[in-house]
């Protein structure tokens, strides 16, 4: 009992720790994080076109069910297909870790997404989390999504 006191702590100490360091940013991760929030709001509004502004022309995109990674063409192709199939009712997202190295970033974050799957007249809702790994480059003073790695669950129904 003692040790699953110690764990609990230790678990709690390292949260409060992590959440910390995670609130000391730079301008500069300040500026990506913005990014990715104005993506995924984007994405919620199916705001194709604007979402298609903050990915660079060499974009490659991958997640566990691709084959391969898919071009930026590819991804908004699948966005115009999936845009009255698919409607985001709520979705969270929380910065692990945000690397800025001169034009160069690295932002790693949770996800969690509520949609609901539209089809004739069925509606399927769905809820997922997962992780994303995110690397963008600066060009033009503007931040674009260079490449994505996205790692997503369907949650359960408990």
């Amino acid at each position: 009992m003692k040790a699953l006191l110690k764990l609990s702590m230790v678990m709690i100490i390292l949260l409060v720790a992590t959440t910390t360091i995670a609130q000391e940013w730079s301008k500069a991760q300040k500026e990506v994080w913005q990014v990715v929030e104005d993506n995924w709001t984007k994405w919620k509004n199916s705001d194709i076109e604007g979402i298609k502004l903050n990915l660079h022309e060499k974009y490659q995109g991958w997640n566990q069910d691709m084959p391969l990674p898919i071009s930026k063409d590819k991804l908004i192709k699948m966005y115009v297909s999936m845009k009255d199939m698919v409607k985001i009712n709520s979705y969270d997202i929380e910065p692990a870790r945000i690397t800025v190295i001169d034009n160069a970033a690295v932002v790693n974050y949770y996800f969690t997404v509520s949609e609901t799957i539209i089809m004739g007249d069925e509606k399927k809702q769905q809820d997922f989390k997962g992780k994303n790994a995110e690397f963008y480059v600066k060009e033009g003073g503007k931040w674009l999504l260079l490449g994505d790695l996205t790692i997503a669950d369907a949650e359960d129904d408990d």
